[in-house]
Order: structure tokens, then sequence, then C-alpha cells
């Protein structure tokens, strides 16, 4: 008897096909799954009322990515609301077919168009940003005062020697070693080897490592500029990935223990530049009201902020027109009937939180080395009775010790850290000393801990008398330069910021009236502080000059 033979239903096979199709379409044409969360990675909502949004992915640079939500959107009033948060880092997770976007946010704007529609539009740079504030040390294993040998050298398979790298100044910076944790009087926190509790890790490599060979090699240079020519030749992509066991992740490795949020580092080889790949072919063939104030070491730098003030004494004079700097009578509300026609309200979170300067070591230093070398040859020499060698050995073992100790010193925000939360920006190069522990290093840190502060600022279009006048000599309430205060849409009730005008712009037409921009708190002042240090580092320089110090 014949085996039956089997039957294959088309209809079923078609529709089964066109499903899977359907189904692959609408995946394809949706959306991204996106999610926001604070500064120590609690998750506080999944977007879904997004206006429009852009994501970059870069190969060999940071990516930018820009969300425009509503303003009555829940998630658009806490990222609106910085101090509210008690962290103030706003991170973004996209995901969409198998791919991430991660990155932390850098602008917060409120924007009212002239149309009258009101968006939040939030910022962000993609977590490779974070390369960029790691610092290869010339020896990750001590404080940035004692570096020696003067620069680290790693020769082997580039992927081995880049992951290296990383991994031993992210332990630099996780364990504490050499620095002051956040929280001190946390034992936990020092000498913190567990990586369960770091918020940055290198993943183990668990494929063979086929990559070309590289000599990488650092003295202060950036994760980000030591690796670029290393990573075009051997063709290799950072992969960076948030392990959120909130949303549901898999450990990233068997075995992992890490904490949610945690940013887990690996290098790609997609190209198969060692394994095989295509250089060409054919179409037939084939082929991302505030105030500041300065710590006791000068340098850090507190922003404090006041309610919302009530009428001064001074604006009771009927008649009184003009502004007190201290509480500035001036205040721009924003509302349905105001005088505010258009605005635009930015926030930028403060940049690092640790800053290395240096390069030569702090005068004295060499020299007493030097004279140490000499005293001790010239003695040696004078108990066995041959001519002085203390010289030659001083020349031979200068290049060693030349600009070894103190050459370098790291000043670390505390305040900064605490506010920014448990995942930020690490640390930076501030430019402009070449020695460490002079005048200069302190101008230096001070200039780089005022450029990377947290900063607010806004630009109105507002009407003429509307219910302030803008003029001067009794002719207005305020002008430029003066101190004016402003609320933006989705703050609380009640909140202020204050801030000088910086810019005013008088504009009118044949069909139009005169209008007046004012631009509040868009330049950026000269920081007292730094102002004052130059002022005694040319001082000493003018000394050094008499040949006086």
């Amino acid at each position: 008897m014949a085996a039956p033979v089997e039957t294959i239903d088309f209809d079923a096979v078609f529709d089964s096909i066109t499903s899977r199709l359907k189904q692959e379409e609408r995946r394809r044409l949706g959306p991204a799954n996106m999610w926001l969360f604070d500064g120590d990675w609690n998750l506080r909502g999944e977007i879904k009322k997004e206006i429009s949004t852009s994501l970059q992915f870069l190969d060999e640079d940071t990516g930018i990515g820009t969300i425009d939500m509503p303003l009555d959107y829940y998630l658009s009033r806490w990222c609106i609301d910085v101090d509210a948060r008690p962290t103030t880092n706003i991170h973004l997770v996209a995901r969409k077919d198998g791919a991430e976007w991660a990155g932390r946010a850098f602008s917060v704007k409120v924007i009212k168009t002239e149309s009258g529609e009101r968006i939040c539009r939030v910022s962000f740079k993609n977590d490779r940003e974070e390369l960029k504030y790691i610092l290869g040390y010339a020896n990750p294993f001590l404080p940035p005062e004692i570096q020696f040998p003067k620069s680290w050298v790693l020769f082997g398979r580039a992927r081995w020697c880049l992951k290296t790298t990383l991994l031993v100044n992210i332990m630099r910076l996780e364990s504490s070693l050499w620095t002051i944790p956040d929280n001190p009087l946390d034992p936990s926190k020092w000498f913190n080897f567990d990586q369960s509790t770091w918020w940055q890790v290198v993943k183990p490599d668990f494929t063979p490592d086929n990559s070309v060979g590289a000599i990488v090699n650092s003295r202060f240079k950036t994760m980000h500029d030591l690796g670029k020519k290393v990573l075009a030749d051997a063709q290799l992509t950072w992969e960076t990935r948030r392990y959120l066991p909130v949303l549901g992740d898999e450990p990233p490795w068997q075995g992992a223990n890490l904490r949610n949020g945690c940013l887990v580092w690996d290098l790609i080889d997609k190209s198969g530049w060692t394994t095989g790949t295509s250089f060409g072919g054919s179409l037939f063939d084939g082929l991302v009201h505030e105030f500041v104030n300065f710590g006791s070491d000068g340098i850090t730098e507190n922003r404090n902020q006041i309610a919302n003030p009530n009428v001064p004494i001074e604006y009771q004079t009927p008649g009184h027109k003009g502004t007190v700097p201290a509480r500035p009578g001036v205040v721009f509300l924003e509302g349905e009937n105001t005088g505010i026609q258009s605005s635009e309200w930015e926030w930028n979170p403060a940049g690092p939180v640790g800053f290395v300067a240096g390069g030569h070591s702090m005068p004295g230093v060499n020299e007493a080395i030097s004279a140490a070398i000499q005293m001790a040859g010239d003695l040696v020499a004078a108990m066995l009775f041959v001519p002085p060698v203390g010289g030659a050995a001083d020349a031979l073992l200068r290049p060693l010790y030349l600009d070894v100790l103190m050459a370098f010193g790291k000043i670390g925000n505390q305040q900064r850290a605490r506010r920014l939360g448990g995942s930020r920006y690490h640390e930076s190069f501030a430019p402009g000393a070449d020695r460490a522990y002079t005048i200069a290093y302190l101008v230096a840190q001070r200039a780089a801990q005022y450029a990377s502060r947290e900063r607010v600022r806004a630009t109105l279009n507002v009407v003429d008398g509307a219910p302030w006048r803008i003029g001067q000599h009794g002719k207005g309430h305020f002008f430029l330069g003066d101190r004016v205060a402003f609320n933006v849409l989705g703050m609380p009730p009640g909140k202020l910021y204050v801030e000088r005008v910086s810019e005013l712009v008088l504009s009118w037409s044949r069909t139009e009236s005169p209008t007046w921009k004012i631009v509040i708190g868009e330049r950026e002042p000269e920081d007292p502080a730094v102002k004052s240090l130059q002022m005694i580092q040319d001082i000493v320089a003018a000394l050094q000059d008499l040949g006086v110090v």
C-alpha cells in the first residue's frame, strides 16, 4: 500500500507569511520604546506622548538625541522642575529593534512660540560621551601627584589594550583608591572593588581576540582621545549598554552581579578586519534669586536660590521706577494675559565632578631631587677617594625622576557630585596650567569649575509696558544689565529665577508696533574669583622677572 501523500494548505501558509510580514512592518514603522531615569537611575516614567524624537548614532564620536514633549505632560514637568528632584541628572533609554540609545541630558528648554505652541525640548548626549570624562593616568594605581612611570604603555591586541586601559581607570574612579568618596563616612566606599556597586564596568572577553596589534599610550589623555587612532586602525566599535533589571534585562554575561543603571562597556569587531571582510563588489555579485558663593578652598562654587520675593519697601513709593539688585522688583510671569509673547527657557546641568591639572612638577621638586642625587653621589665619591660623580649620576637619572612627583593634581567637587547623582561625568583635564600646585594651577582649576557649572538662561519676547516699561533715567523700570526675575511655563507656582538682562533688541515695522526682545542670562559674566587670581598671578610673574621671588 502506498504511503499517504502529505498535502500543503497553501492558503494557511500564505496567511502565515503575510501575518509575519505585517507584524514585522508594524514593528519597523513603530516608534522606539523610551524611558526617563533620574541621576541614580530610578525609573521616572515611560515616554508615550512625545511630539518628535531624533536619536543620532555615531561610530567614532558622541551622538545627540532630542525629544520634544507637550509642556503639560507629567514627564515634561518633572524635567523642568530641577530643584524638586533629589538628583539633577536626567537619563534617557530608547530601544528599538534590538538597538539601544542611552544618554544624559545636557539641555532642557521650554519653548513658547508666537503661534501658541508650548513644548519641552530635552537634548541628550549619548553614553559614549563618558569616554571624554575618563582620563588615562600614566599610572592608574597611584595618586596624580606621584606618576611613575611617566606614561601608560600597553602593547598587544587592540581590543585587549583598550579594554584593559579603560578597566584600570574605571577601577581607579569607582574604588576611591586615592580620592575621598562621595560619602566618606561609609566604609564600604573606601577601596571598593565590588563591581556590584560600580556605575561603569567593562565586559569580560568570552570570544577570541582577533583584532590587530596596537600600542596604547597615555599621559592624562581622555579615553576618547587615546583610543581614536587605535579604533580607526583596528576598525573596532565601542558598544554601550545600560543594564536595567527594572525593565526586565538579563545580566550582560552569565554570573554578572551589577547595579541597576550600570553602564557596560564592550569593544565589538563588526568589520571582520582580521577574519575576512569585503572591500568592494558589484550590483550583480553582492556585497549613531540665585546667588553664588565659594567654598573655603576658593574653587568649589555653591549656588543657592530664594523664594518668590514679596514687594520690597523701595517699590512701595508711588510712581517709582527702577529695580534693586538685591531684590528685583521687575518680575515677568507667564500666563495667558501677560506681556510675554514668546519665550524659551534652558537649563544646563553641571559637568564633571573632578578636574586634573598640571604637567610639570611644582617648583622645587625636581631641583630638590637633583640636589639630593648630586649630594649623595659626591658623598659616596668622597668616601671612596674618587672624583665627584654626583653630576654624572644626576644626568643619568634625570629622565627617570623629571616631572614624576607632584606634576599633576586633582580637585573634586563633592557637593556637585551629590547633586548630580551617582551616574555622572567623572573628570576632565583643566587646561591653562603646565605646573601643578602653583597659582596658575589654581586659576585653571577654578576656571574649569566655573565653565562647567549648572546654568539657567531664558529668552523672552515681551510687549513694552505690560506691565513693565523698558528704559533708563527714570523713564523705565529696567534696562540692560539690571537684574530681573521671571518664571517659565511648567514651573511650580511662585518659583522664580533671577538673572541679569544681557541683551535688548528693539524692532518695529510699518505694520507692527515696537516690541522688545529680552535676553536674560545668556552672556557669560567674567568669574571674579578667576579674575582676582589672575591679577595675583601677574604680580608674581612681575616679581619673578625682577628676581625678587
